[in-house]
């Protein structure tokens, strides 16, 4: 699987929080990045070589960054539709992908599919995080 783990790490969880306009507990992902943000931007920075930066327009997000580990860089919207996510992305690689998420209460089933054929699930919940 080719898709730089950022990314996935960036968006499936934003599945789990309710809008900007409300408070939502934060999910531990391991060690927290360091982050500038504006009320429809965000940069940051993992500590580990990798960085990503965040826009948010209406129901979209789109994200761009570079995984630090692999070297690869990527690029990913992703649109809300109620309680579905479906995101797209590419990697400077050339791995494609393509995806949902449903959110039911606190836990997310996601599905992801890669152009080199990979299917991926992972299921998130909102105080355990992802498996």
């Amino acid at each position: 699987m080719n898709i730089p783990r950022l990314a996935l790490l960036t968006t499936l969880p934003l599945l789990l929080l309710p809008p900007l306009s409300q408070a939502a507990l934060p999910i531990p992902l391991g060690p927290l990045p360091h982050c500038t943000r504006s009320a429809t931007l965000m940069h940051c920075n993992d500590g580990q070589g990798g960085f990503y930066g965040m826009a948010i327009q209406g129901n979209d997000l789109h994200l761009r960054g570079h995984d630090g580990q692999t070297g690869l860089g990527w690029a990913q919207t992703s649109t809300r539709f109620g309680r579905l996510l479906l995101l797209s992305g590419i990697s400077s690689d050339g791995t494609v992908w393509f995806g949902f998420g449903r959110r039911m209460g606190w836990n997310v089933m996601n599905r992801l599919s890669t152009s080199a054929g990979d299917r991926i699930r992972l299921s998130c919940n909102r105080l355990k995080g992802c498996d």
